[in-house]
Parts: C-alpha cells; sequence; structure tokens
C-alpha cells in the first residue's frame, strides 16, 4: 500500500507560479516595448502635430497615435503585472529589473504627455526613447543573468 505522500502531486505556491511564469512575462514585455519603438517610429514619421492648439485631439493620423498610447497603457499595466509576481517570487533580480523597468517606462510616458502637451517638443520625444531603452534593457538583464 502506497503512503498518502508517495501519491499526491506537489501544488506550486504562488512563490513557484510567480518565479515560473516571470521569464514569460519578460519576453511578452520586450517583444511590446520593441513594437511601441515601431510604432513610435511611425508616430514619428507621420504624426502631424499642430504647432499650436490641443494635440491630444487635432494631431493627424489619430488611429496611429491611439495604437501607440493603448500599447502605451498595456505595457504599463504589464510591468505592473511582473513587479507584482517579481515581489511574490522573492527573487532579487526580478525586483530590481521590474523596478528600474517600470521607472523607465513612467519615464517614457511622461514624455510623451509632454510631447503632445508642449505640441512636439524634441526633449520630450527623447525622454520618451530614453525612457523606451532603460525599459528594454532592463527587462533583458533577468534573461542574461540566467
Amino acid at each position: 500500500m502506497s503512503s498518502p505522500s508517495s501519491t499526491a502531486t506537489r501544488v506550486a505556491s504562488p512563490t513557484d507560479r510567480a518565479l515560473r511564469r516571470l521569464p514569460k512575462l519578460g519576453m511578452a514585455m520586450i517583444l511590446a516595448l520593441l513594437l511601441q519603438v515601431v510604432v513610435g517610429v511611425a508616430d514619428a514619421l507621420w504624426l502631424e502635430v499642430p504647432e499650436t492648439g490641443n494635440a491630444w485631439a487635432t494631431s493627424a493620423p489619430l488611429m496611429l497615435l491611439n495604437a501607440h498610447l493603448l500599447l502605451g497603457t498595456a505595457i504599463t499595466l504589464l510591468g505592473l503585472w511582473m513587479l507584482v509576481d517579481a515581489i511574490r517570487s522573492r527573487a532579487r533580480v526580478w525586483i530590481v529589473s521590474t523596478v528600474v523597468g517600470l521607472l523607465g517606462v513612467i519615464a517614457a510616458l511622461g514624455g510623451g504627455s509632454a510631447f503632445l502637451s508642449t505640441n512636439g517638443d524634441p526633449g520630450s520625444s527623447f525622454l520618451m526613447t530614453i525612457g523606451c531603452v532603460v525599459a528594454i534593457a532592463a527587462f533583458i538583464a533577468p534573461a542574461v543573468k540566467h
């Protein structure tokens, strides 16, 4: 007769599940950030930001701007999900990289908001780029570590 412990399957703890999910979420984040770069370059090439007035409402083509904003929102939410999982996993490399990555995302978000509020200020565009580069580097770091 077998003992209960020999036939029972081990149930993964929240810590284990979070740690197993993080590399997949990290890869999704890197791909989303790279896609955001492509959409951002398309915005830079074809987005017409008015010199005066409300750039949020009058930029054209709006579909391109909305895609950029929607993807940025999804990236922010994915980063928050990753932060929760990183904290649950107690894996220092994931916690540090996710915090740094989210700071990059927040910097890019601030740059984007300033870009539209200042009707296309180049410094704001540069801040978006630097934030995105910081985020990509931060989310790649755990893959290099292991």
